[in-house]
């Protein structure tokens, strides 16, 4: 009689562990991108906030977290996307906080940049790699960033209270949202 290990292959072997790390990486995004995202939209109400150090803030913790979970798990499948999700990050950081490129692209076109390019590696990510798990909610977060990146990069709407702050602030509540919802979904699949 052969262990249940002896009967997995190894592409499913991979894409538990590629679950496993998924699920490890919404576990510590749901709070964290949740408490970051009611202060992007709460701080300005209580005062000035300085957009672009929040920003590029942000988006360095958010990368540290990628790095975290690439150094835990980078040899599960998905290794190269999310290298590159983490990289895009560091880069839209380092715009932000170090002034790069002021000239050429606002803030607001980086952070549009930013939120597409990520909303299109959760609606890729979400369709192909786990398309047979409950992550719906990921991949309408995705397009949600998607759109929400499209609209700064091209400035549309033309309102004050429609910014990068904003923008970000809101995907990140639905990013903690959604991965509340992923991690639920799987807790009850797994019970």
């Amino acid at each position: 009689m052969t262990s249940q290990t002896e009967q997995i292959s190894p592409e499913n072997h991979k894409r538990k562990n590629a679950i496993i790390a998924s699920r490890t990486m919404l576990l510590m995004q749901w709070p964290a991108y949740t408490v970051l995202g009611l202060l992007g939209i709460l701080l300005p109400l209580f005062g000035a906030v300085d957009e672009k150090a929040y920003l590029g803030t942000v988006l360095l913790i958010t990368a540290l977290v990628q790095i975290m979970i690439l150094l835990k798990y980078g040899i599960n499948p998905g290794f190269f996307w999310r290298m590159l999700v983490m990289l895009i990050t560091l880069i839209a950081s380092g715009l932000i906080l170090g002034n790069i490129f002021v000239d050429y692209f606002s803030t607001a076109q980086i952070i549009g940049g930013y939120l597409a390019g990520t909303g299109g590696y959760i609606v890729i990510e979400g369709r192909y790699s786990f398309s047979s798990r409950h992550i719906e909610s990921v991949v309408y977060c995705g397009y949600f960033a998607g759109v929400m990146g499209l609209m700064l990069f091209t400035g549309w709407p033309e309102h004050s209270w429609w910014n990068p702050t904003i923008a970000l602030s809101l995907y990140l509540l639905a990013l903690g949202q959604s991965a509340r919802v992923f991690i639920l979904k799987e807790e009850k699949l797994a019970g």
